[in-house]
């Protein structure tokens, strides 16, 4: 009896090496669904995976399959799966928990023992033809935002940084005699990766003064991509962030998308009383052992002093995507073509390579067709 095959991408971490693989088709369990994969992202997070010689691979196996973020169409469910069916449009979650979470909050698991990260850590990812998963780790995406679908993984991020925030803050009444009457909440993003222009755009749905930070001219290809947003644009190189602290540029929340440790800490002295900052990408996995000179006193000092609060916020759960699919059929209708301009790149998987020898600089969110 043959055995059906599937193409996919490997990384190889012993060898450095990203070549084809071929893997076994699956049949779904009585609680699963097979998908087939139809376009697979391409992001910063992955490309420093491929280059990462201690990437964890999946339990018996030399190699992982990347890619984390997918979009794909239903083609098979199991018998006791109810809330899908052969055609529907659906995005895969990252974060595979140990199956006894009560609440399924995988994405706040505290036993990294326990879980996987699909294309990242332990997981095969998605840059696969086909993907047979538990339909818990499946998000329903309604037909007409199939063009869009790739940008709710990042935005599920920004979703769950954003509610963290929130909770937070509600700890603080912003009405105070002492502030105008236009007082608004102010937020400031730092990064201009895919993760932090999601932040952008979902933040503009709201109430916020919002600004951003990045080492790119404003009318750079991927800033440009933030034009149609009422929000201020800093490039850092040319103004430094101890210039804005002495003008008196200060914010109520940060969300910081770099993962650069040095950039981050420069940026907590633009915090207001009762702030909070969220951490929302950590050091690249070749430079975790980097080391920051911080002033620790004066930072802790602040803190207290301020009621601040920072926090670190990885993946996103269920509730979060949904939020995220609710939210981006409001910014389909807005901005849809800056949003579609994000998807810089199209290849297919014949030519992967192609996409890996990008520049970054000039590809926001490239694809690999596989279809």
């Amino acid at each position: 009896m043959t055995t059906r095959t599937m193409r996919a991408l490997g990384y190889f971490p012993r060898e450095g090496m990203v070549r084809p693989v071929e893997l076994p088709m699956e049949s779904p369990q009585e609680d699963e669904v097979l998908v087939r994969i139809s376009r697979v992202a391409v992001s910063r997070r992955d490309r420093d995976l491929m280059q990462d010689p201690k990437a964890e691979t999946p339990a018996g196996s030399d190699f992982i399959v990347p890619g984390h973020i997918a979009v794909g169409k239903v083609e098979q469910v199991g018998s006791l799966v109810r809330d899908f069916v052969p055609g529907d449009l659906v995005v895969p979650t990252v974060r595979y928990d140990c199956n006894r979470c009560i609440d399924a909050r995988s994405d706040l698991c505290p036993y990294p023992e326990y879980y996987s990260d699909a294309g990242l850590r332990r997981a095969h990812g998605f840059a696969r033809e086909y993907l047979v998963t538990r339909a818990r780790y499946l998000i329903g995406v309604p037909s007409h935002l199939e063009q869009l679908a790739l940008l709710l993984t990042p935005l599920s991020r920004a979703e769950k940084a954003h509610e963290e925030a929130v909770q937070v803050m509600k700890r603080f009444n912003f009405f105070c005699y002492h502030q105008p009457e236009e007082y608004m909440p102010s937020a400031l993003i730092a990064g201009m990766g895919i993760v932090g222009i999601m932040t952008a755009f979902l933040l503009s749905l709201y109430n916020y003064r919002l600004t951003i930070f990045c080492r790119r001219e404003a009318d750079d290809s991927r800033s440009g991509v933030l034009r149609p947003l009422d929000l201020e644009y800093i490039n850092t190189q040319w103004v430094s962030t101890k210039k804005l602290e002495k003008c008196g540029c200060c914010f109520n929340q940060l969300f910081e998308t770099t993962g650069d440790p040095e950039f981050a800490f420069k940026l907590f002295p633009l915090l207001t009383s009762n702030s909070v900052a969220v951490l929302m990408d950590a050091p690249a996995g070749l430079s975790r052992e980097l080391e920051v000179d911080i002033e620790a006193g004066k930072l802790i000092a602040r803190m207290v002093h301020c009621n601040q609060v920072i926090l670190g916020s990885i993946k996103a759960g269920r509730e979060a995507f949904e939020s995220g699919v609710r939210h981006l059929t409001e910014l389909a209708d807005l901005y849809h073509e800056p949003l579609m301009s994000l998807f810089t790149h199209s290849v297919p998987f014949e030519k992967f390579q192609d996409v890996l020898d990008l520049d970054s600089r000039d590809a926001v969110f490239p694809v690999l067709e596989m279809e």
